[in-house]
């Protein structure tokens, strides 16, 4: 296999990662629970250093964005009420009613404001399901906040990871690990810290 081949090999799983950690990130309950901004960040400062297109990148985060916002709430269109009898949220009742609350003060618009507030990012899209919203209200929203977000998200991460490799310099695959891992540690403890 070529180093050419290895080198789209290496894109390829970085553009699914990105994908699959968005997704996540705005899955109902699993978004609550992944610490997506981190590792958003330490992905995309290994596809800065692998010289992935910025575009695919943006595309990538936002079709995982979108893709995690549908089934949350396809999920909440099934589950309806019931979801406040599911254990993580008898046990953490304020994050149902908090996304309960912003979703009634804000209508459609929370489905594009919420997708910026981490807390309440992976809850409202559940909660529009629950409640009833309309789904072509849902999916337009969606559809423009998704891509709004990973410009702003992707796109300035992205760019500060440029600015990372022109100031550091180009890391090698060890070094480019090694920062994955410490980034993702990193990121999964204060994400423990903050819930506690």
């Amino acid at each position: 296999m070529t180093e050419l081949h290895y080198a789209e090999w290496g894109v390829g799983l970085l553009l699914a990662a990105v994908f699959a950690v968005a997704l996540l990130e705005s899955l109902a309950v699993v978004g609550l629970l992944v610490p997506g901004v981190g590792l958003l960040m330490a992905l995309t400062l290994a596809a800065t250093d692998a010289s992935v297109p910025v575009a695919l990148w943006v595309v990538s985060g936002a079709v995982g964005a979108f893709a995690g916002d549908g089934l949350s709430f396809w999920l909440g269109s099934k589950a309806g009420p019931a979801v406040h009898e599911w254990r993580i949220f008898r046990r953490h009742p304020e994050w149902i009613n908090d996304g309960e609350h912003f979703f009634r003060r804000w209508g459609a618009w929370s489905i594009v404001i919420g997708r910026f507030i981490g807390p309440i990012r992976p809850v409202i899209p559940m909660v529009a399901g629950v409640l009833r919203m309309s789904p072509r209200t849902f999916w337009w929203a969606n559809l423009l906040s998704a891509p709004a977000w990973a410009c702003v998200y992707l796109g300035g991460m992205y760019w500060l990871g440029e600015a990372f490799i022109e100031h550091f310099g180009e890391l090698d695959l060890t070094s480019a690990l090694g920062l994955l891992v410490i980034a993702s540690i990193v990121a999964v403890l204060v994400s423990v810290l903050a819930r506690k």
